[in-house]
Protein backbone atom coordinates (compact mmCIF):
# COMPACT_ATOMS: atom_id res chain seq x y z
CA UNK A 1 0.00 0.00 0.00
CA UNK A 2 1.96 3.43 -1.27
CA UNK A 3 -1.09 5.71 -1.37
CA UNK A 4 -4.24 6.68 0.28
CA UNK A 5 -7.56 4.89 -0.84
CA UNK A 6 -9.74 5.66 2.07
CA UNK A 7 -8.69 7.51 5.42
CA UNK A 8 -11.62 5.99 7.23
CA UNK A 9 -10.52 2.28 6.41
CA UNK A 10 -6.67 3.19 7.17
CA UNK A 11 -7.86 4.65 10.52
CA UNK A 12 -9.71 1.87 11.50
CA UNK A 13 -6.72 -0.33 10.83
CA UNK A 14 -4.27 1.69 12.43
CA UNK A 15 -6.80 1.62 15.65
CA UNK A 16 -7.09 -1.91 15.26
CA UNK A 17 -2.92 -2.44 15.24
CA UNK A 18 -2.99 -0.04 18.25
CA UNK A 19 -5.27 -2.17 20.45
CA UNK A 20 -2.95 -5.19 19.71
CA UNK A 21 0.32 -3.13 20.61
CA UNK A 22 1.64 -3.79 17.52
CA UNK A 23 0.74 -0.07 15.90
CA UNK A 24 1.65 1.10 12.14
CA UNK A 25 2.26 -2.29 10.25
CA UNK A 26 0.73 -0.64 7.54
CA UNK A 27 3.24 1.59 7.32
CA UNK A 28 6.39 -1.57 6.80
CA UNK A 29 4.23 -2.28 3.62
CA UNK A 30 5.31 1.20 2.35
CA UNK A 31 2.51 3.44 3.21
CA UNK A 32 3.61 7.34 2.33
CA UNK A 33 1.16 9.92 3.79
CA UNK A 34 1.43 13.88 3.49
CA UNK A 35 1.29 15.55 7.16
CA UNK A 36 -2.31 16.30 6.25
CA UNK A 37 -3.18 13.23 5.64
CA UNK A 38 -1.08 12.05 8.80
CA UNK A 39 -3.40 14.60 10.66
CA UNK A 40 -6.57 13.05 9.23
CA UNK A 41 -5.98 9.51 9.81
CA UNK A 42 -4.95 10.68 13.47
CA UNK A 43 -8.70 12.63 13.61
CA UNK A 44 -10.54 9.64 11.93
CA UNK A 45 -8.89 7.50 14.39
CA UNK A 46 -9.91 9.66 17.46
CA UNK A 47 -13.40 10.00 16.14
CA UNK A 48 -13.43 6.06 16.71
CA UNK A 49 -12.24 6.43 20.16
CA UNK A 50 -14.87 8.88 21.08
CA UNK A 51 -17.41 6.80 19.52
CA UNK A 52 -16.14 3.50 21.92
CA UNK A 53 -16.61 5.52 24.26
CA UNK A 54 -13.12 7.26 25.10
CA UNK A 55 -13.16 11.04 26.13
CA UNK A 56 -10.62 13.64 24.80
CA UNK A 57 -8.98 15.00 27.49
CA UNK A 58 -5.78 17.78 25.85
CA UNK A 59 -3.22 17.45 23.42
CA UNK A 60 0.42 16.69 23.83
CA UNK A 61 3.16 18.45 21.39
CA UNK A 62 5.69 16.44 20.28
CA UNK A 63 9.18 17.44 19.10
CA UNK A 64 9.85 20.84 20.21
CA UNK A 65 13.35 20.60 20.43
CA UNK A 66 15.30 20.67 16.77
CA UNK A 67 16.60 17.70 17.69
CA UNK A 68 13.72 15.10 17.60
CA UNK A 69 12.23 17.20 14.55
CA UNK A 70 15.51 16.28 12.49
CA UNK A 71 15.18 12.93 13.92
CA UNK A 72 11.81 12.36 12.07
CA UNK A 73 12.49 15.00 8.99
CA UNK A 74 10.67 17.17 10.64
CA UNK A 75 10.79 21.39 10.61
CA UNK A 76 8.42 22.17 13.02
CA UNK A 77 6.60 20.51 16.32
CA UNK A 78 3.38 17.56 15.49
CA UNK A 79 0.41 17.18 17.72
CA UNK A 80 -1.05 14.31 19.30
CA UNK A 81 -4.59 13.68 21.64
CA UNK A 82 -4.73 12.63 25.08
CA UNK A 83 -7.59 9.70 26.12
CA UNK A 84 -9.17 9.35 29.09
CA UNK A 85 -8.40 5.57 29.19
CA UNK A 86 -4.61 6.29 29.50
CA UNK A 87 -4.54 8.50 32.22
CA UNK A 88 -2.44 6.81 35.39
CA UNK A 89 -1.37 7.98 39.15
CA UNK A 90 1.77 8.44 40.97
CA UNK A 91 3.59 5.42 41.43
CA UNK A 92 1.58 3.67 39.22
CA UNK A 93 2.87 0.28 38.20
CA UNK A 94 2.66 -0.42 34.39
CA UNK A 95 2.91 -3.71 32.22
CA UNK A 96 5.76 -3.16 29.62
CA UNK A 97 3.43 -5.58 27.90
CA UNK A 98 0.83 -3.53 27.52
CA UNK A 99 3.10 -1.37 25.00
CA UNK A 100 5.00 -1.78 22.10
CA UNK A 101 8.94 -0.84 23.08
CA UNK A 102 7.78 1.20 25.74
CA UNK A 103 9.75 4.43 25.96
CA UNK A 104 9.26 7.51 28.05
CA UNK A 105 9.70 11.28 28.43
CA UNK A 106 10.05 13.64 31.47
CA UNK A 107 8.26 16.82 30.46
CA UNK A 108 5.67 19.45 32.28
CA UNK A 109 2.10 19.68 31.80
CA UNK A 110 -1.15 21.93 32.39
CA UNK A 111 -4.75 22.22 32.61
CA UNK A 112 -6.88 24.98 31.52
CA UNK A 113 -9.37 27.11 33.96
CA UNK A 114 -10.73 28.61 30.61
CA UNK A 115 -11.23 27.93 27.11
CA UNK A 116 -8.04 29.41 24.82
CA UNK A 117 -8.94 31.19 21.64
CA UNK A 118 -6.94 31.54 18.85
CA UNK A 119 -6.90 34.83 18.28
CA UNK A 120 -5.16 35.81 22.14
CA UNK A 121 -2.81 32.72 22.19
CA UNK A 122 0.17 34.95 23.24
CA UNK A 123 2.26 32.62 25.99
CA UNK A 124 0.68 35.96 29.16
CA UNK A 125 -2.45 34.89 28.31
CA UNK A 126 -2.45 30.89 28.30
CA UNK A 127 -0.29 30.96 31.49
CA UNK A 128 -3.49 33.31 32.80
CA UNK A 129 -5.57 30.48 32.09
CA UNK A 130 -3.71 27.57 33.73
CA UNK A 131 -5.09 26.18 36.43
CA UNK A 132 -2.42 23.35 37.46
CA UNK A 133 1.09 22.62 36.42
CA UNK A 134 2.21 18.99 36.39
CA UNK A 135 5.48 17.31 36.31
CA UNK A 136 4.78 13.78 34.54
CA UNK A 137 6.03 11.11 32.86
CA UNK A 138 4.83 10.31 29.20
CA UNK A 139 4.84 6.92 28.04
CA UNK A 140 5.30 6.04 24.40
CA UNK A 141 4.96 3.30 22.23
CA UNK A 142 8.11 3.68 20.62
CA UNK A 143 7.79 2.15 17.06
CA UNK A 144 8.49 3.47 13.45
CA UNK A 145 8.62 1.73 10.20
CA UNK A 146 9.19 3.93 7.60
CA UNK A 147 11.70 6.30 6.17
CA UNK A 148 9.20 8.76 5.94
CA UNK A 149 9.08 9.32 10.01
CA UNK A 150 7.36 12.63 10.46
CA UNK A 151 3.82 11.62 8.93
CA UNK A 152 3.93 8.29 10.52
CA UNK A 153 4.69 10.25 14.06
CA UNK A 154 1.70 12.27 13.58
CA UNK A 155 -0.70 9.56 11.95
CA UNK A 156 0.14 7.52 15.07
CA UNK A 157 -1.03 10.11 17.54
CA UNK A 158 2.22 11.07 18.35
CA UNK A 159 3.43 8.11 19.10
CA UNK A 160 1.48 8.34 22.95
CA UNK A 161 0.69 5.77 24.88
CA UNK A 162 -0.41 7.74 28.30
CA UNK A 163 0.77 10.45 30.67
CA UNK A 164 0.88 9.69 34.46
CA UNK A 165 1.30 12.80 37.07
CA UNK A 166 0.54 13.69 40.43
CA UNK A 167 -2.05 16.13 41.85
CA UNK A 168 0.19 18.88 40.44
CA UNK A 169 0.93 22.66 42.09
CA UNK A 170 -1.44 25.63 41.41
CA UNK A 171 1.43 28.02 39.12
CA UNK A 172 3.95 30.55 40.19
CA UNK A 173 2.22 34.07 40.69
CA UNK A 174 5.72 35.44 38.80
CA UNK A 175 8.28 33.96 36.33
CA UNK A 176 10.37 31.46 37.95
CA UNK A 177 12.78 28.97 36.70
CA UNK A 178 13.26 25.06 37.52
CA UNK A 179 15.08 21.95 36.69
CA UNK A 180 14.25 19.21 35.93
CA UNK A 181 15.52 15.82 35.81
CA UNK A 182 14.82 12.19 34.71
CA UNK A 183 15.74 8.93 36.86
CA UNK A 184 15.64 5.41 36.27
CA UNK A 185 16.55 3.35 38.90
CA UNK A 186 18.34 6.13 40.53
CA UNK A 187 20.44 6.74 37.91
CA UNK A 188 20.17 10.44 36.24
CA UNK A 189 19.59 9.75 32.44
CA UNK A 190 18.34 13.53 31.47
CA UNK A 191 18.28 16.67 32.66
CA UNK A 192 17.53 20.54 31.94
CA UNK A 193 18.55 23.31 34.25
CA UNK A 194 16.98 26.62 34.35
CA UNK A 195 13.87 26.17 32.21
CA UNK A 196 11.75 29.37 32.84
CA UNK A 197 8.02 29.56 33.75
CA UNK A 198 6.05 30.42 31.69
CA UNK A 199 7.89 31.56 28.79
CA UNK A 200 9.94 28.03 27.85
CA UNK A 201 7.59 25.78 29.43
CA UNK A 202 4.55 27.37 27.59
CA UNK A 203 6.60 28.21 24.78
CA UNK A 204 5.11 26.42 21.85
CA UNK A 205 1.33 26.35 23.19
CA UNK A 206 0.69 29.26 20.92
CA UNK A 207 1.78 26.81 18.05
CA UNK A 208 -0.62 24.23 19.63
CA UNK A 209 -3.13 26.46 19.25
CA UNK A 210 -2.73 27.97 16.09
CA UNK A 211 -2.72 24.22 14.72
CA UNK A 212 -5.72 23.25 16.36
CA UNK A 213 -7.53 25.88 14.99
CA UNK A 214 -6.44 25.01 11.52
CA UNK A 215 -8.64 21.58 12.01
CA UNK A 216 -11.55 23.28 13.75
CA UNK A 217 -10.26 22.64 17.01
CA UNK A 218 -10.06 24.23 20.22
CA UNK A 219 -7.86 23.74 24.18
CA UNK A 220 -11.03 24.11 25.82
CA UNK A 221 -11.77 24.39 29.90
CA UNK A 222 -10.75 21.04 32.07
CA UNK A 223 -8.28 19.97 28.91
CA UNK A 224 -4.94 18.82 29.88
CA UNK A 225 -1.93 20.15 27.59
CA UNK A 226 1.70 18.19 27.58
CA UNK A 227 4.05 21.24 26.47
CA UNK A 228 6.16 19.00 25.17
CA UNK A 229 10.00 17.33 26.40
CA UNK A 230 13.05 18.54 25.84
CA UNK A 231 15.16 15.37 24.64
CA UNK A 232 14.42 12.33 23.12
CA UNK A 233 11.86 9.87 24.76
CA UNK A 234 13.93 6.92 26.56
CA UNK A 235 13.23 3.59 25.87
CA UNK A 236 12.76 1.22 28.69
CA UNK A 237 12.46 -2.21 26.93
CA UNK A 238 15.55 -4.02 27.81
CA UNK A 239 16.91 -1.61 30.51
CA UNK A 240 18.37 -3.30 33.79
CA UNK A 241 17.54 -2.70 36.98
CA UNK A 242 20.12 -2.24 39.82
CA UNK A 243 17.37 -1.31 42.03
CA UNK A 244 15.27 -4.11 42.23
CA UNK A 245 16.38 -7.70 41.81
CA UNK A 246 13.27 -8.96 41.62
CA UNK A 247 13.35 -10.87 37.61
CA UNK A 248 10.26 -9.70 37.02
CA UNK A 249 10.69 -6.46 37.57
CA UNK A 250 11.38 -3.69 34.42
CA UNK A 251 12.91 -0.80 36.74
CA UNK A 252 11.37 2.43 38.48
CA UNK A 253 11.30 6.01 36.94
CA UNK A 254 11.27 9.40 39.00
CA UNK A 255 11.02 12.71 37.17
CA UNK A 256 11.38 15.77 39.49
CA UNK A 257 11.49 19.43 39.19
CA UNK A 258 12.40 21.84 41.47
CA UNK A 259 9.12 23.91 41.61
CA UNK A 260 6.56 21.72 40.29
CA UNK A 261 6.85 17.99 42.30
CA UNK A 262 7.75 14.83 41.32
CA UNK A 263 6.06 11.96 40.05
CA UNK A 264 7.22 8.08 39.58
CA UNK A 265 6.60 5.04 38.19
CA UNK A 266 7.55 1.16 38.60
CA UNK A 267 7.71 -0.91 35.49
CA UNK A 268 6.51 -4.67 36.16
CA UNK A 269 3.96 -7.54 34.84
CA UNK A 270 1.64 -6.17 37.78
CA UNK A 271 -1.53 -4.51 36.57
CA UNK A 272 -2.00 -0.07 36.26
CA UNK A 273 -4.52 1.68 38.03
CA UNK A 274 -5.77 4.34 36.24
CA UNK A 275 -7.04 8.02 37.51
Amino acid sequence: MTRVDNLVTLGERMLRDYDTHDPGTVFAEGLDLSIADAYGVQGHVAHLREVRGERLVGYKIGCVCRGNQRRHGLSHPVYGRLWSTEQYSDDVALSPGDFANLAIEGEFAVTLRRDIEPGDASIPTIAAAVDRVFTIIELHNLVLRSNNRGPELIANNAIHAGVIRASGTKPPATAACTDLSVECDGRIVGCWSGRRWPDDVLQEVPWLVGELDKAGLRLRSGHTVLTGAWGPPLPLAGRPSTANPDPQGIGRVEVTSTIFGSVAASFSRSRPRTL
